[in-house]
C-alpha cells in the first residue's frame, strides 16, 4: 500500500520545473530566530502547578525546487519549554528528534537557560543517533537543567518530496503558544485545515511565495482518562497539495477518487504470470466451488492465513510478488493483501476495499485527501454485509479490530464504464457488531469442602464474538504447554487459586468465529483464598468469582466522552451450595440495580444482580451490559456508577452463620 501511494505521488510532480528562488525562512516568524542573548519567557500563572509548560512550539515546512529530486522540503521545528519541578526536568532533559526517511539535518541546536540567566549550550558531539523499534532518532541529553529553567531547541531538516502532512500540537505538557506555517511556491495551492480549535488563516502571497499560517493558544493536556480515545480530540493541522495553478487550475490533485482508481487497478490487474500462479495455487486449496459464497470466503481466509506467513515488512522485494509468494509461502502485508484480492477475483467473489478510520487515532477527513492517513484496509463483501481483515492473524471473518468499527470509512466502490472497470471513493459508516454478539460469561458451581476450610468450584468461562476474538488465537498459535498455562491464567480469575484440574477447551478453532460458536473453557478448582473464618462465622468471598473489576475515581473533571472497545454483555451465573445448618446473614447485599434508566427500562448500560434461594442452593444472576460503543460526556456519571457497581459486587463477602 505504501509503495503504491508513493508511486501516485511521484507521478504528479511535473510542476517542479518552475523556478523558485526565495531564501529559506524568508517569511518565517521572527520568533524562529535563534536569539544570541536569550532571556526567560513570561509564562501564564495558570500553569504554575504544571510539571512543565511548552512556552512556544513552532513548525514550518517550506517547499523548494531541487535539480536532483525535483523538490525538497525544509522543515523547521523550534521549541521552548519551561520546567517547573523535578518531574518536568525528568520529562524534558532528554530530547528525541524523529528522523524522516532519507532526511538530512542542516541545523540542530539546543541550550538551557537557567533561572539566573546562564546559558548552557549543547555541544555538537553530544547529539547521538539512536534506533528504537525500527525508527531513527537524533537524541541528546541536556546539561544544567534545573527547576525553573527553559529548554530551547531548534532543528532544520531537509527531506524529499511529500505532499501530505499532519502536525499534532497536543503534548504531555500544556502548550502556551503553537505556530504552524506552510510556505510553497505561489502557483501551488494546498488544502490546510486546523482541528479542535487550532486556527488556520487564509493564505497570503509574499514575494511569489504562498504562505499559510496557523496558531493555537493555551492547548491543555488531554489527561490519560479511562475509557477514552483522545487522538480525535487533539489539536492538529492536516495539509495536502490540491492545485497547480500554473497548469490545470481547475483540476484538483490527489483526490480520493484518484486514490480509489489507483488502488483498484493495483488490486485487480494482474500480469499473465501472476494470474497463472494464482490459478495454480487455488487448485491446491481444494475449495469446494459449489458451496455458498460466504463459505468460500471463510475457507479461503483460513487456508491463506494457515499456509502463508505474513511478515509485516516481508523479506525483500519477493514478498510483494504473487508468483514468489506462491513459491515461498511468505508475504509482506502489501503482498498478502494483493494476493488475497487476486484469489477473490479469480473465485468471482464480489468485494470492496475499505480504508477505515480508527477510533484510537486521528480519523480520515473526507474534505482533506491526506493519503498519509490511509494505512490498513478491510475487504467488505456486499453479498453478506460483512468485513474481513486480510492481514490480521488474530481476527477472522466477520470480525476485525473493533477500534476500526463505528467509524466512517473510505469505500472503494466498484463501477464499470463500458468495458473498463474502475472504482470511485465514497465515505460511509463502518458498523460494529451488535452488543449481544460479543459476550464474556461465567458459570460457576461452588460449595465448601467437608472440613469447611476451602471452596470447591467447577467453573466455565464462555467467550463469544469480539470477546472470543481476543482469546481464540492463543489456541491456534501457542504451543500446547503454553496453551495450558494460558487457560490456567484465565480460570484463576474465578478461583484466585492455582489449584486447577480437569481443564477443557471447546470450540477453539479459528473458523468457529464465523458462526460465533462460543469458546468455552472449563475446569475444576479448589480455593482456600475465597474463604475466611471469623469465629463461628464463615466468610465467603463470592463477589471475587466474577474476576477483577475496574473502579473509577474522578478527582479532576472529565474531559472526554466515554469510548469502549466494543458493545458487549457479561452474564454471570453462580450456584452456591450452602453447608448444612448455615444461613447467609447479609444475603440482600447481592441485590444491585444500576442502569442509565433510559426509556424506563434497563436502558443502554447497566449492572443488575439478583438472587434466589432454593433450599440450601443460592442462585446468583448478574447481568452487566453496554449496548453502545460510547457515551457522551453528559452520561459519564451514569457510566461510572455502572462500572463501580461491578467493583462493588466484586467486594461482596457473604457471612455464613450456624443456625
Amino acid at each position: 500500500m505504501k509503495k503504491l501511494l508513493i508511486a501516485a505521488i511521484l507521478l504528479s510532480t511535473c510542476w517542479l520545473a518552475k523556478a523558485q528562488t526565495n531564501t529559506l525562512m524568508a517569511a518565517a516568524p521572527t520568533e524562529l530566530d535563534w536569539k544570541a542573548n536569550p532571556t526567560l519567557h513570561t509564562v501564564d500563572t495558570a500553569y504554575a502547578k504544571e510539571a512543565a509548560v511548552i512556552v512556544y512550539d513552532a513548525r514550518m515546512h517550506q517547499y523548494l525546487p531541487d535539480e536532483k529530486q525535483g523538490v525538497i522540503i525544509k522543515s523547521l521545528s523550534h521549541r521552548v519549554i519551561r520546567v517547573n519541578n523535578e518531574k518536568g526536568v525528568e520529562m524534558y532533559n532528554k530530547i528525541y528528534i524523529p528522523v524522516s526517511y532519507g532526511a538530512t539535518f542542516d541545523v540542530i541546536k539546543a541550550r538551557v537557560i537557567t533561572p539566573s540567566g546562564k546559558v548552557v549550550p549543547l555541544p555538537a558531539d553530544k547529539i547521538l543517533d539512536e534506533e528504537d523499534e525500527g525508527r531513527l532518532y537524533k537524541k541528546f541529553a541536556l546539561e544544567g537543567v534545573e527547576v525553573g529553567s527553559e529548554i530551547e531547541y531548534y532543528v532544520l531538516q531537509k527531506k524529499g518530496p511529500n505532499f501530505f502532512g499532519i502536525e499534532v500540537f497536543q503534548a504531555a505538557a500544556p502548550v502556551q503558544q503553537a505556530v504552524f506555517r506552510l510556505a510553497i511556491p505561489q502557483y501551488l495551492q494546498f488544502t490546510v485545515k486546523g482541528y479542535n480549535g487550532f486556527e488556520v488563516f487564509k493564505d497570503t502571497i509574499i514575494e511569489e511565495e504562498r504562505i499559510v499560517n496557523g496558531i493555537g493558544k493555551n492547548i491543555p493536556v488531554l489527561e490519560d482518562e479511562k475509557y477514552a480515545q483522545p487522538s480525535a480530540y487533539s489539536r492538529y493541522v492536516q495539509y495536502k497539495l490540491s492545485y497547480n495553478l500554473s497548469k490545470d487550475k481547475d483540476v484538483r490533485m490527489f483526490t480520493w477518487n484518484q486514490l480509489a482508481k489507483n488502488v483498484h487497478e493495483n488490486y485487480t490487474k494482474l500480469e499473465d504470470k501472476e494470474a497463472k500462479a494464482i490459478a495454480g495455487f487455488l487448485k491446491k486449496t481444494n475449495l469446494d466451488p459449489n458451496v455458498p459464497e460466504e463459505a468460500k470466503i471463510i475457507a479461503l481466509e483460513d487456508y491463506l492465513k494457515t499456509n502463508i506467513s505474513i511478515n509485516e515488512e516481508g523479506i525483500g522485494e519477493d514478498a510483494e510478488l504473487i508468483e514468489k509468494i506462491v513459491k515461498t509461502k511468505v508475504a509482506s502485508n502489501d503482498g498478502f493483501r494483493r494476493f488475497f484480492a487476486a484469489c477473490l477475483n479469480q473465485l468471482d467473489i464480489g468485494y470492496q476495499i475499505v480504508f477505515p478510520s480508527k477510533r484510537n487515532e486521528i480519523p480520515l477527513d473526507e474534505k482533506v485527501e491526506n493519503f498519509r492517513m490511509v494505512d490498513e484496509l478491510l475487504f467488505f463483501f456486499p453479498a453478506t454485509g460483512k468485513y474481513l481483515d486480510p492481514t490480521s492473524i488474530s481476527y477472522r471473518y466477520p470480525y476485525f479490530s473493533p477500534l476500526w468499527a463505528a467509524t466512517t470509512g473510505l469505500y472503494l466502490q466498484n463501477v464499470s464504464v463500458g468495458t473498463m472497470k474502475t472504482a470511485y471513493a465514497a465515505f460511509k459508516a463502518i458498523p460494529i457488531e451488535k452488543y449481544s454478539n460479543s459476550q464474556h460469561n461465567t458459570e460457576v458451581k461452588m460449595k465448601l469442602n467437608e472440613s469447611l476450610d476451602s471452596v470447591l468450584l467447577h467453573g466455565k468461562q464462555i467467550f463469544m464474538g469480539l470477546s472470543a476474538a481476543n482469546i481464540r488465537p492463543a489456541y491456534h498459535f501457542l504451543p500446547k504447554d503454553k496453551q495450558e498455562d494460558f487457560t490456567k491464567d484465565l480460570m484463576q480469575s474465578i478461583s484466585k487459586s492455582k489449584e486447577i484440574s480437569n481443564m477443557k477447551v471447546h470450540n477453539s478453532a479459528m473458523t468457529d468465529a464465523s458462526t460465533n460458536k462460543p469458546l468455552i473453557l472449563e475446569a475444576d478448582m479448589s480455593s482456600a483464598e475465597l474463604l475466611e473464618q471469623a469465629g463461628k462465622k464463615i466468610l465467603v468471598k463470592l463477589g471475587e468469582v466474577i474476576g477483577p473489576q475496574e473502579q473509577m475515581y474522578q478527582e479532576k473533571p472529565r474531559q472526554l466522552p466515554i469510548s469502549i472497545d466494543y458493545p458487549h454483555i457479561l452474564d454471570r451465573l453462580i450456584e452456591f451450595e450452602l453447608p448444612a445448618g448455615y444461613t447467609v446473614k447479609n444475603i440482600d447485599d447481592l441485590k444491585i440495580n444500576i442502569t442509565d434508566g433510559k426509556d424506563g427500562g434497563e436502558g443502554t448500560m447497566g449492572f443488575i444482580s439478583s438472587y434466589e434461594l432454593k433450599g440450601n442452593k443460592l442462585l446468583v444472576k448478574v447481568h452487566e451490559y453496554y449496548k453502545e460503543i460510547g457515551y457522551p460526556l453528559s452520561e459519564f456519571e451514569a457510566f461510572r456508577k455502572v462500572i463501580n457497581a461491578a467493583a462493588d459486587f466484586n467486594k461482596i463477602v457473604l457471612v455464613l452463620e450456624k443456625q
